[in-house]
């Protein structure tokens, strides 16, 4: 099985590559009882989604390229385009980070952004390098959380943009600064993910999670219509550009196959596919005949008319995502994720590689569990690495090449990853990851769920984006065999579990890839693993649409803790015994709910965590007490204490008398 880079929805993978971890001494763990900060953990890296080339800059041609931040505000970098030199950084406030960056034809550079915050999501930016000021443009559609892309009409005189969660194309005036909402040009999908214009300011969108169309749209913003895609499934039209008189769209699909397909736009008709593209572009040849992508890692030259592939030799652009911007001369210059730069003398057929000039930003913490040293080990978000803190301590460890971990856990003396994209399961050993199995082809993609049970490493996954239902996947590490039971609570993802005495309970999200709730309800379920039954499935929350994390305590009964409640189980029967209401939920607004809580049964309570805060839970009373607030994860430590972060940041609350 080929391990390949996909880039999907929401983040990227770095490649594994053996790397030494950097080792840092820190201050001696704290003593006392309650909460205190520990300070951040040491998640680094110079993840660029988000990047643009200016070919024709008059003092020389630059990349601009945009370094997401855990907390906040991500960096736009400026480079020399032909030798990867660090001209400035400057602020994006209020952006954790972008895919979306263009030049417009009088210099000027406009990122779209995301960021987590209510009231500063899907931003605009404006950079005028004249002045070497950054404007704020505002929120670009409002309730549209993330801008995926942005592009400059050729007359310089308007700014188009795509959105999510509701699909929407926006239009901004150069000239007033006003924005206008164009609406959904394909309405019921989540995503215009990409945008290509031609020379008569024709917008091309591509559109997904689920069909894939391309809307042709006029300067005017009306839909003049709509391009079935040329082949079959459900996913993105996530990457597009118009070369002389084709338009090329590189699709990315449920199945994890991300095919090219060529467009003649003069005939209309799709006259090829390419098979398997891997990069982010797709630009076009310095004449319009050819483009120049990544198939299998490698850079290749595509016949627009012949459909003709040329292998070109190119590895070694830096890791991450592959993303060809554009021609310097007869130069090709393009980025990775990890934030490198590239050129490619078409000329001489020859290759270089930049190490990056960026500044490192803080990556935010993924996921956490306890590893088999008893340390605390944390997996980083989009740019991924790994670091591990000693309770005992203080020392921090950090490993950068290691893709975005969902879930971590410890089985049988070693430590186990679940990545993004693809579900794929590795063992790490403290030196390098070690692929064991990915379920890209099963359509799954987010393994939050790990959990040691017995001899055997179980895992539950969320499908990918256009899919639906997750799986329970139990692996053997001491004969490689594995089993995988999709769709084991139809429609629904896999999101916590538990093991006991020969059986894995879980606990289900309705939610998986559809942007939608597949069912009225979420489950837990118990999985007898010798019979390959399910014993019983229940709702321990009627109206919750997604549970959570579960547990057992000391005296065998199963807890689990919902966005909106906790509730206590007989994991014999499946019967609910008790449920509390925490806080309310907006269920009916939500258009994905995985993982949003953590619980442990300690020290005679429990202790939970559910929208962003902690809190203490009387077992007697079921009467909550909030300890800290605003927390993403929580774990348990060997030593007692509870270990929390949010973003960066990392914490502890010690708990009196364990």
């Amino acid at each position: 099985m080929r391990l390949r880079l996909a880039a999907v929805a929401a983040a990227l993978l770095l490649i594994p590559t053996p790397a030494l971890a950097e080792q840092t001494a820190a201050a001696a763990p704290p003593a006392g009882c309650g909460f205190q900060i520990l300070g951040p953990m040491p998640l680094v890296g110079a993840t660029t989604a988000g990047t643009a080339l200016d070919a024709d800059y008059p003092d020389g041609p630059r990349v601009y390229s945009v370094t997401s931040s855990a907390s906040g505000p991500a960096l736009l970098g400026i480079r020399n385009a032909l030798d990867g030199t660090l001209i400035a950084e400057r602020p994006l406030p209020l952006a954790l980070g972008s895919w979306a960056v263009t030049v417009a034809p009088d210099h000027s550079v406009y990122v779209g952004s995301y960021n987590a915050t209510v009231g500063a999501m899907g931003r605009l930016f404006r950079y005028v390098p004249s002045t070497d000021q950054v404007i704020e443009a505002g929120i670009a559609v409002p309730g549209e959380t993330f801008v995926w892309t942005v592009e400059a009409s050729p007359d310089g005189r308007y700014v188009y943009g795509g959105t999510s969660p509701t699909g929407k194309l926006f239009r901004y005036d150069v000239a007033s600064g006003q924005t206008t909402d164009l609406g959904s040009p394909v309405p019921g999908q989540q995503f215009v993910r990409d945008l290509a214009t031609g020379d008569d300011g024709t917008l091309y969108v591509g559109i997904g999670s689920q069909t894939m169309k391309i809307a042709v749209v006029g300067p005017d913003g009306v839909t003049k219509k709509i391009i079935d895609a040329p082949i079959e499934g459900a996913g993105y039209a996530y990457d597009l550009d118009v070369a002389g008189r084709y338009l090329l769209v590189r699709f990315v699909t449920t199945l994890s196959t991300n095919p090219m397909g060529i467009y003649d736009l003069k005939e209309g008709r799709w006259t090829h596919v390419i098979d398997d593209v891997d990069s982010l572009t797709v630009g076009g040849g310095v004449r319009g005949h050819e483009a120049y992508l990544f198939q299998n890692d490698e850079l290749v030259k595509v016949d627009l008319k012949k459909g003709r592939v040329t292998k070109l030799g190119f590895t070694d652009f830096g890791g991450g995502a592959a993303r060809t911007l554009g021609w310097v001369g007869r130069t090709l210059v393009g980025t990775a994720s990890t934030g490198k730069l590239w050129t490619y003398d078409l000329k001489r057929g020859k290759a270089t590689t930049f190490e990056t000039t960026l500044t490192g930003q803080p990556v935010s913490v993924r996921s956490m569990a306890v590893g088999p040293d008893g340390r605390i080990y944390g997996g980083g978000f989009f740019t991924g690495g790994l670091a591990a803190y000693d309770t005992a301590t203080g020392q921090t460890q950090f490993w950068p090449n290691v893709g975005q971990s969902e879930g971590i856990v410890t089985h049988k003396g070693k430590l186990y990853l679940g990545v993004y994209p693809g579900a794929r399961i590795y063992e790490f050993d403290g030196a390098e990851p070690k692929l064991l199995l990915s379920l890209t082809e099963q359509e799954q993609d987010r393994p939050f769920a790990m959990v040691s049970a017995g001899d055997l490493l179980a895992f539950g996954t969320v499908p990918k984006t256009g899919a639906a239902g997750g799986a329970l996947g139990l692996y053997d590490p001491a004969t490689g065999n594995t089993v995988i039971r999709r769709n084991i609570i139809p429609n629904h993802s896999i999101i916590g579990l538990a093991y006991r005495d020969g059986v894995v309970y879980g606990a289900t999200s309705a939610f998986g890839g559809l942007g939608r709730p597949l069912d009225t309800a979420a489950y837990v379920f118990a999985y007898d693993i010798a019979t390959d039954t399910v014993k019983w499935k229940t709702a321990p929350v009627p109206g919750d649409l997604a549970l959570g994390s579960i547990t057992f305590d000391e005296t065998g009964h199963l807890w689990g803790m919902t966005p909106d409640a906790v509730f206590e189980m007989d994991p014999a029967t499946g019967q609910t015994l008790r449920t509390a209401k925490h806080q309310e939920y907006p269920w009916a607004a939500q258009t994905q709910v995985w993982l949003d809580t953590s619980i442990e049964a300690h020290a005679g309570a429990i202790w939970a965590k559910a929208q962003g805060k902690v809190y203490k839970v009387d077992r007697t009373t079921l009467a909550f007490s909030l300890i800290a607030r605003p927390i993403s994860l929580m774990v348990k430590a060997p030593d007692g204490h509870l270990y929390l972060s949010r973003n960066e940041n990392f914490y502890t609350y010690r708990i009196c008398g364990s």
